[in-house]
């Protein structure tokens, strides 16, 4: 599925909507494969590998929750009525606003699909407001297409992740 214009199969649908058209299990099989190919490296320790793991176990829970809040938004990406890719983005305070997760699977790497829930998630959040993200440190494939997005990496943020992660942030886009 290397056809870097899926749009005219591409449906992002929302919350409850998107869930009812995903089967029990695939949000963690899809996490799954996002996190294999983009995730790990050779040099990572055990508790590294078990915090990885840890996305996938809690994606289910946590891709329901964000489609029943009020302060999150949950967005599903479907080509061709499969199940593509997802967003949730956060609304923790007035001026804290996350892109908190987006996972393609692999088979959509390369494809419109993570372009347009990006632009989902940036919008639901607002185009104008500040944004911010982590991002595994190595995942320089993340990290490169996020600054496509008017992301840079704050070098002055630090995390407390097992797995090493950068912040980087959306400054406030104003118009004219």
């Amino acid at each position: 599925m290397r056809n870097n214009s899926v749009t005219s199969a591409l449906a992002i649908l929302e919350s409850q909507t998107a869930l009812a058209r995903i089967a029990p299990g695939d949000i963690a099989r899809l996490t799954e494969a996002a996190t294999n190919a983009t995730f790990y490296r050779d040099d990572l320790n055990p508790e590294q590998r078990a915090a990885n793991r840890r996305i996938v176990d809690v994606s289910e829970a946590t891709a329901r929750i964000a489609a029943a809040s009020p302060n999150q938004n949950f967005a599903a990406a479907f080509v061709n009525d499969r199940f593509a890719g997802f967003v949730i983005a956060s609304r923790h305070g007035e001026a804290d606003l996350e892109l908190d997760w987006l996972m393609v699977h692999p088979d959509f790497h390369g494809t419109d699909v993570a372009a347009s829930l990006m632009r989902h998630g940036i919008a639901w959040l607002g185009e104008t407001n500040p944004i911010w993200l982590n991002v595994i440190r190595h995942n320089e494939r993340a990290i490169r297409f996020y600054r496509r997005f008017g992301f840079a990496i704050d070098p002055a943020a630090r995390m407390d992740h097992v797995v090493p992660h950068v912040i980087m942030r959306r400054v406030p886009m104003h118009s004219g």
